[in-house]
């Protein structure tokens, strides 16, 4: 019988990148997709061992060509501001080409509360927010639906990636002035996870199929304010980073074009979505934001260096 391998989706970003990670590092060969098989990034997915297709989820012959011989695949998509439908598409050209390669087992990395989002704080069933929170719900849905013979949905908080380059700019000002505004509130407790995380509860999917095989996976690794935070970043970076807390007048200037002031009120209530007892006896190593920081240190510090 031949070894288990890995379709996994964006290996050159932040979620797909800790899985291909945590997949090799159990001799689990990984195949996937890169626009730019030259970039820092693909580069970086080769050198643990990641054989790449040149292509996106747009094409089928590529896709076709990537899930050859996979038995596991792992679905994940960055938000598309400009085609809020492409997620899903992209996840039916990949279940089909899934299928149609022998795939046994699918792994689906939604988020919390994607299950009932219109229980989230100042829910909007017309915000962009809900586009992207509807979208992956079809996903899971999909996921579901597809008939494979194992099918698990992990459903992660709020990423500690998020406050550290390319992804700080989802925080404007942090970076460069030092201070942020937001519209969670300073007793805002936000259920955070280290990516490393997600790969761990992925690869542990799909060691253990008939463990994970038709849950849906709540996880997060701590809870934090947005206080605690920033306490963390200026600790490691010697800058004093601070937030100011959006007043409701200036969020409702606001929200009705932010997707950012949209996920912010949304996460007010973000920690109800999860159980970390539950969470815990999955029997998964969590992280911690000190562990985080600790292992991206250079990343950390290039982010917030202030020119000389």
């Amino acid at each position: 019988m031949s070894p288990p391998t890995a379709f996994v989706c964006g290996v050159t970003g932040t979620q797909g990148g800790m899985v291909a990670a945590q997949l090799r590092a159990n001799n689990i060969p990984v195949h996937a997709l890169a626009r730019d098989t030259s970039s820092p990034g693909a580069l970086a997915a080769q050198a643990l061992g990641v054989t790449l297709w040149q292509g996106d989820f747009d094409n089928l012959t590529a896709i076709e060509a990537a899930m050859r011989g996979c038995t596991l695949l792992f679905l994940n998509f960055r938000p598309d501001f400009t085609d809020t439908s492409a997620d899903l598409r992209w996840a039916r050209n990949l279940i089909a080409a899934a299928k149609a390669a022998g795939v046994k087992h699918v792994v689906f990395s939604s988020g919390l509360s994607v299950n009932a989002p219109e229980k989230l704080n100042a829910w909007n069933p017309d915000s962009l927010l809900a586009k992207f929170m509807l979208s992956k719900q079809a996903i899971e849905r999909e996921t579901r639906e597809a008939g494979f013979e194992h099918w698990t949905v992990i459903r992660p908080g709020n990423f500690f990636s998020n406050y550290i380059n390319p992804l700080a700019f989802m925080f404007p000002g942090l970076v460069d002035k030092g201070v942020t505004a937001t519209a969670a509130k300073k007793d805002t407790v936000l259920p955070c996870i280290d990516p490393i995380t997600i790969g761990k509860f992925v690869t542990a999917a799909f060691l253990d199929p008939a463990k994970f095989h038709g849950h849906n996976v709540e996880i997060a690794d701590e809870p934090k304010t947005f206080d605690e935070i920033l306490g963390g970043l200026s600790a490691a970076t010697g800058r004093d980073l601070k937030a100011v807390y959006l007043s409701d007048q200036e969020i409702e200037a606001q929200v009705a074009t932010s997707p950012f002031v949209q996920g912010q009120l949304a996460s007010r209530n973000l920690i109800d979505f999860v159980d970390m007892d539950k969470v815990k006896s999955w029997g998964v190593p969590l992280s911690s934001f000190d562990a985080f920081l600790e292992r991206e240190k250079d990343r950390v510090a290039e982010t917030y260096r202030v020119p000389s």
